[in-house]
């Protein structure tokens, strides 16, 4: 990506780091080098791309989740219309009916993957699952890393440090992240801030705090 001519490995200790789970990111990058590689010159950057309000993918996974959860089901012009446009971008299988019945799926869930890898570190995740109601189940999970235990990464810095030997589960996949909570009986809605509720009070009248809060 940013060493088009010379191609250098990318580890997670050269050219670019991020320890805490090995994954680097490559999202909304120009397919010009030259200006991806410009964007620590200030103003004289080449990293011209207009923010996102939208995604025209987002307006795809909408539509494909919106008439499951309204009739129970997608057909599969449908999907054509809708997730299938995506996988189309990058060479990928159709998702059908006929793929979900033969491998014992649920397309609710397959339609939800498909939204969670699409719209990956862009921030919808927290938002979907407290929509889908399975954030207690999801959110108290482990985030994992990259695979060391029986890997390459396994002899690279700074994974071959034997602090991070206890940092794996037993499948040898890093745990960066463990011990998360999520209560249902309160996270589902956020605190109404405490400025809203004094300026309530102080004119008479009662704003109710949500549960928990």
């Amino acid at each position: 990506m940013f060493f088009p001519v010379t191609k250098v490995a990318n580890w997670p200790n050269s050219p670019q780091r991020n320890y805490n789970t090995g994954y680097i990111l490559y999202k909304y990058m120009s397919e010009d080098p030259l200006a991806n590689n410009s964007g620590r010159q200030g103003d004289n950057s080449l990293f011209d791309y207009d923010r996102h309000l939208i995604r025209y993918a987002e307006v795809l996974l909408n539509y494909a989740e919106a008439l499951y959860e309204k009739n129970g089901a997608v057909s599969d012009n449908d999907l054509d219309l809708s997730i299938n446009k995506l996988r189309d971008r990058v060479g990928m299988p159709h998702l059908t009916n006929a793929f979900v019945t033969a491998n014992n799926l649920n397309l609710q869930t397959e339609i939800r993957r498909e939204r969670t890898v699409e719209l990956a570190l862009e921030g919808f995740r927290y938002d979907d699952l407290r929509r889908w109601k399975t954030a207690e189940t999801e959110l108290p999970q482990d985030i994992k890393g990259i695979k060391i235990t029986g890997t390459d990464w396994a002899t690279r810095t700074p994974y071959n440090d034997p602090s991070y030997a206890a940092k794996v589960d037993a499948n040898g996949f890093l745990i960066a992240e463990r011990s998360r909570k999520f209560d249902p009986a309160k996270d589902y809605l956020q605190p109404l801030p405490t400025k809203e509720v004094a300026f309530y009070q102080a004119n008479g009248h009662k704003l109710e705090q949500n549960p928990g809060w």
